[in-house]
């Protein structure tokens, strides 16, 4: 997992626009592949609002202080430049929708999460690859915007974000766990393997993301144990990958985490209208 430096966050590029008038959208797709450990450019940012949203698989999302992971039918806008990059699980596709500021239904300052409907993905990829008249085009675009802008108030309640502390003693162990979830170490085991003194780590993490480090931990686990289980991963397995020997153990720090157990997360999301037509 390649986390980049604050230094490589600072000088990221910003890139060319996409959308070319008098057209109000545009949309990329990328596809995992076998170099999808790997994030799939440097930090960069864009003219453009964007909104990140995963078709297939998994997909997450770089901001310099946190990591947002989306699997089918949830979507986030990032604001005209900020820097970002993000990061797809093999055999996953991640979708990249474009909107000028000036197209937008209301202006965008902030990360915000949204739902993007099944109906609304096939339209943004119909789109891209089919001609049509530019009137009826533009009409289509301007609808969709409208729709993707409208957030669940239950989304942020559903989907757990990680943030990620900027200190830069840190940096190795945050991307040690990052890279591996259910790494089977102890917590000082882990310090120790980066030279770093348990009191020391306390106050990072106390300081900059507002818990302490077995805290973070177990948040980084129970969003990689939920993208698993919601790509359709057993639970048991998904309990023993992210680093709990027994399901009963997962399930309880699970229920804590999201307020629901495993087995009832997966059927909210199955029944979500946004993800239904991905398990048949």
């Amino acid at each position: 997992m390649n986390l980049y430096q604050e230094a490589d966050w600072a000088a990221s590029g910003a890139y060319p626009s996409v959308v070319r008038e008098p057209y109000l959208m545009g949309t990329g797709v990328v596809s995992g592949d076998e170099a999808s450990v790997r994030p799939i450019s440097p930090p960069h940012s864009h003219p453009e609002a964007m909104l990140a949203w995963c078709y297939r698989g998994a997909v997450a999302v770089h901001l310099q202080d946190a990591v947002l992971g989306l699997t089918p039918g949830q979507g986030v806008w990032v604001p005209a430049g900020v820097p970002h990059t993000a990061r797809h699980e093999r055999d996953s596709v991640g979708c990249y929708t474009y909107v000028p500021d000036a197209a937008l239904q209301a202006s965008l300052t902030d990360v915000t999460r949204v739902v993007v409907p099944r109906a609304v993905q096939e339209m943004l990829l119909h789109l891209g690859v089919n001609d049509m008249d530019t009137a009826l085009r533009i009409r289509i675009q301007s609808v969709l915007i409208e729709m993707l802008q409208v957030s669940s108030p239950e989304v942020v309640e559903q989907w757990g974000d990680v943030p990620l502390p900027g200190d830069e003693r840190v940096r190795t162990l945050v991307e040690t766990v990052l890279a591996d979830p259910g790494e089977g170490r102890t917590a000082r085991e882990l310090f120790a393997a980066h030279g770093l003194h348990e009191r020391t780590v306390l106050r990072v993490f106390n300081s900059e993301v507002g818990m302490n480090f077995r805290q973070w931990r177990t948040g980084v686990r129970m969003s990689y144990a939920a993208r698993l289980i919601t790509d359709g991963t057993p639970i048991g397995a998904a309990a023993h990958r992210s680093g709990y020997a027994t399901t009963s153990a997962f399930s309880a720090a699970f229920k804590e985490r999201f307020g629901v157990s495993p087995r009832q997360h997966v059927t909210r999301v199955r029944s979500d209208s946004a993800q239904r037509s991905y398990w048949r």
